[in-house]
């Protein structure tokens, strides 16, 4: 019989563990029973949560997110009149499984510490697996953000796209400071980390996902050069770079030809001369118009039912996690999944009052933003905004030697 502590807690881990390797492993993406697996083990987590904290103290924004989940379940039976079109809305479930486990490891992240270099290391293989295939063919990369049963074959081989680069982005400013402060905190670390940053970077430069280097730039300018205390500041000073480098494009003619040479045949270079096709007619054209159209789509649909939503009424614009769920499920649904996918960075600029890691938490909070409001989520994002992000903070306060903020109230 297995005791409490220790043992149940090791079956913890390796539930979460699971968790973790299924949504950003490419070849776990695919097929059912790896999705029945991840909530069959989720379900064993939580068993065992309700054994080891007796009675378990279930905090206002735990209860939130599950009536939103309830919430969903109800809309999409009476959209779809299917049981079984439940099973799609799995990133809900995850977010909210993965919200609560977040919530549970505080003050005791030491119990599954050991995930963070297992997972650095099996990133570093999906990521030069799927360069070396970008090298042979680039225009996989278009394929690889598709989910449909064309990549399939690609998933199997271990080549990953959006669930294995977008997730990386939305961390990277944490994980950029992880490696930092392991150069002298852990060695080990430090290597692992660094093999990381060169898998990660050809990656996204030889795949050519716009939005990913502009989010994993954003962020590593924030957190090396932006020591403000505000993270929606801090997301202005990015749009404001963003903007500056939207016109150096346009108007830089050596800089634009520069760019469409280094990225020919990408995405970027695509994205590049639809801005300029932009800048030449006055109005949106190519990528860039189909982005704006789907993100007002989805800004009419929550104009159109602000407070709780469109519901099974009418769709959104499939292109922006906050606005489509803002279109969906109203103010009350936005507010409940924004707390939640926020939660992590928002927690450690609270709990600790230190330059650097306000640094790090607004910084990966611009990251985060970047992407949930300009693409689209699935349940890949879940585990890494929400166990992997705190166990980087952990290991980053940990080898700076912050303390506590005992002036800050935290839950």
């Amino acid at each position: 019989m297995l005791k409490k502590g220790f043992s149940l807690g090791t079956v913890q881990m390796l539930a979460v563990f699971y968790l973790v390797v299924w949504t950003t492993s490419p070849p776990l993406e695919i097929d059912l029973i790896y999705r029945l697996l991840a909530l069959g083990l989720a379900a064993v987590w939580f068993i065992i949560m309700f054994i080891r904290d007796n009675p378990v103290v279930m905090e206002k924004e735990h209860l939130a997110s599950l009536f939103f989940v309830l919430a969903i379940i109800l809309v999409v039976y009476i959209d779809t009149g299917s049981f079984s079109q439940i099973i799609k809305q799995i990133s809900f479930f995850m977010f909210t499984i993965c919200f609560i486990v977040s919530c549970f490891y505080r003050g005791r992240w030491d119990e599954i510490k050991g995930i963070v270099p297992v997972l650095m290391v099996l990133l570093i293989f999906w990521n030069f697996k799927t360069y070396s295939v970008l090298l042979e063919d680039p225009t996989v990369a278009r394929l690889l953000v598709r989910a449909d049963a064309a990549t399939y074959d690609y998933l199997r081989q271990g080549v990953g796209g959006y669930s294995l680069v977008y997730p990386q982005v939305c961390i990277c400013p944490a994980i950029l400071a992880w490696i930092i402060k392991a150069f002298r905190g852990n060695k080990v670390y430090f290597t692992i980390g660094a093999v990381w940053l060169v898998s990660f970077v050809l990656l996204i430069a030889k795949a050519g996902y716009s939005l990913a280097i502009f989010g994993a730039a954003a962020g590593a300018v924030i957190l090396f050069f932006y020591k403000g205390k505000s993270g929606i500041k801090a997301f202005l000073v990015s749009l404001l770079i963003f903007a500056a480098a939207m016109l150096s494009i346009l108007y830089i003619e050596d800089l634009r030809n520069f760019l469409l040479e280094f990225f020919d045949g990408t995405a970027v270079a695509k994205k590049i001369n639809d801005l300029v096709a932009t800048g030449e007619s006055g109005s949106a054209e190519g990528s860039i118009q189909l982005r704006i159209d789907a993100y007002l789509y989805s800004l009419q649909v929550a104009a159109k039912y602000p407070i709780v939503g469109a519901l099974w009424r009418e769709g959104n614009g499939s292109h922006s996690a906050v606005l489509d769920v803002l279109a969906k499920y109203g103010l009350w649904g936005a507010a409940i999944f924004c707390t939640i996918i926020y939660s992590v960075p928002n927690y450690y600029k609270k709990k600790y009052n230190d330059v650097y890691i306000r640094s790090v938490a607004n910084a990966t909070f611009v990251s985060l933003m970047i992407i949930s409001t300009l693409d689209a989520f699935n349940y890949s994002f879940s585990c890494m905004i929400l166990i992997v992000l705190p166990l980087l903070f952990e290991d980053i306060i940990k080898w700076t030697g912050v303390e506590t903020d005992e002036n800050t109230l935290v839950s």
